[in-house]
């Protein structure tokens, strides 16, 4: 139990310095004498709420890996998705080979001690994000982790526009239109989406605690 306390105490942290900067960010806009609306300030600020939006999920998830792999528990004991953090090196096997009833073979003789396996070899890079944290992106993490996805539904438009959208156009040198921009509620945005995520961490790991809990 004072390890899981600890994981959380480290998501919360993690969050407020993240919603301290953004908060600090803008500040510092309201009090700019000089800016526009559309140029250089709202991009870089577009382009930093992505940040922390894919930044802290995947500084989550690789504490929430951290805390299983100090854990006791097995992979299959947390999530069925889980297990292809698991069995990734198979499933390659298998594709390399072409898949033969041979390799098939081996690879059912595999299930067996993977469904048993802790997860001192999980590959925690199947569950994390590459830049590309959209809504798609996050239910297919959630799925794997077992987690509940609802709390994000009503923002799933404004995560793959606002968020996502946004920031993609301008990486790419683009010029997004953004003319329903709101700088503090495009914040306030981040910040909320910052305390859901921490939430779905928190909640796991605290229930991963209490044994009858567990998903299964």
């Amino acid at each position: 139990m004072s390890n899981a306390l600890s994981v959380l105490e480290k998501i919360d942290a993690a969050r407020l310095r993240r919603v301290k900067e953004l908060s600090e960010v803008k500040t510092k806009m309201a009090q700019a004498s000089e800016y526009s609306i559309y140029g250089v300030h709202s991009k870089a600020l577009i382009v930093l709420t992505y940040s922390h939006w894919e930044g802290f999920y995947n500084e989550c998830a690789r504490f929430y890996i951290s805390f299983l792999k100090s854990s006791s528990v097995k992979v299959s004991e947390v999530s069925w998705g889980m297990l292809l953090g698991v069995l990734t090196p198979s499933l390659q096997s298998l594709r390399d080979r072409n898949y033969s009833i041979e390799a098939g073979g081996r690879f059912v003789d595999g299930l067996k001690s993977a469904i048993e396996s802790g997860f001192d070899c999980f590959d925690e890079s199947v569950v994390l994000s590459r830049s590309n944290l959209n809504f798609q992106k996050l239910r297919q993490n959630y799925d794997l982790l077992g987690f509940d996805l609802s709390p994000f539904q009503r923002f799933r438009i404004r995560i793959d526009k606002e968020l996502v959208g946004w920031r993609h156009s301008i990486a790419h040198g683009d010029d997004p239109d953004l003319h329903t921009l709101d700088l503090e509620n495009h914040i306030k945005l981040t910040q909320e989406l910052l305390f859901l995520i921490s939430n779905s961490f928190q909640e796991n790991i605290y229930s991963l605690t209490i044994p009858e809990q567990r998903v299964s």
